[in-house]
């Protein structure tokens, strides 16, 4: 038996789809998992459908908050229940190849690094339409313009993310910058990050969410890479490119849907 994983996983109206998520994890190749969700005040049948999961493989725990708090502390909860050696995120909408567990699991021990993602299927309603591939040797550059994981697809060692104090929970992280934050605190303490090249979950996302963004959050994720780039002594040439947020306010939707589909 290997490594015991857990799977934390802040759930919140995701009844459609929570089922298939779960299926994906209990028909790993790999067996030494629990899961952990936490409903976070969900107004569907979202926590019911958990609940019922919960009830058939004891691997399964399902706790819920009281009310809605954000996903920052929800997986925070997640993380005060698990007790497995690797932390390992999945979301309620997203599917994993039947060997991700083994095979992350593995790489970890083989490479001795802090967390491993992977890459990833972008899918939707009417199937796969692309992959998102992040750096294999992600470094603290990256944080200018993008992110160094695609957050559900991440393992990380337990004693890693506690060193870091898990999730910041603030008016920044709330904004949907939970992870980012977070990728943020692990180049603070030197810890090694890595991607495997391959696949290992199939990421559902709409081909237009980035229409959808506001000019709210694109001025506070300039923010956050800004503060970012002061943290982790970005050189100041290159601080430029953290602007990448406000210009996409002001680039035509064309040029956008080109730049997007050429990332998959």
């Amino acid at each position: 038996m290997g490594a015991k994983v857990s799977i934390i996983m802040g759930i919140y109206n995701c009844g459609k789809t929570l089922g298939e998520a779960v299926d994906s994890i209990l028909n790993q190749t790999y067996d030494n998992w629990e899961l952990i969700m936490c409903d976070d005040g969900s107004t569907d049948n979202t926590y019911e459908i958990a609940l019922g999961y919960s009830e058939k493989d004891q691997r399964i725990k399902v706790i819920k908050n009281e009310k809605n708090m954000g996903l920052a502390k929800t997986l925070n909860n997640c993380l005060e229940v698990s007790t497995g050696e690797y932390i390992m995120r999945h979301d309620g909408d997203d599917l994993m190849v039947k060997d991700r567990i083994e095979k992350q699991v593995r790489f970890m021990q083989d490479h001795n690094c802090d967390a491993c993602g992977s890459a990833a299927y972008v899918f939707d309603e009417n199937g796969v339409w692309g992959i998102r591939r992040p750096p294999e040797f992600p470094n603290k550059k990256c944080l200018v313009t993008g992110s160094p994981f695609i957050h559900p697809t991440v393992i990380m060692k337990r004693e890693s993310l506690l060193k870091v104090g898990g999730y910041s929970d603030n008016y920044l992280t709330r904004q949907r910058l939970e992870d980012y934050d977070l990728w943020v605190k692990f180049f603070e303490k030197g810890f090694i990050l890595r991607n495997i090249k391959e696949p290992l979950i199939y990421y559902r996302e709409d081909r237009d969410a980035y229409k959808r963004r506001k000019k709210k959050f694109r001025i506070i994720e300039t923010k956050a890479r800004l503060d970012a780039c002061k943290r982790l002594d970005i050189p100041y040439f290159q601080r430029f490119f953290a602007l990448k947020p406000l210009l996409a306010m002001i680039i035509p939707n064309g040029v956008m849907a080109y730049y997007h589909k050429m990332k998959v």
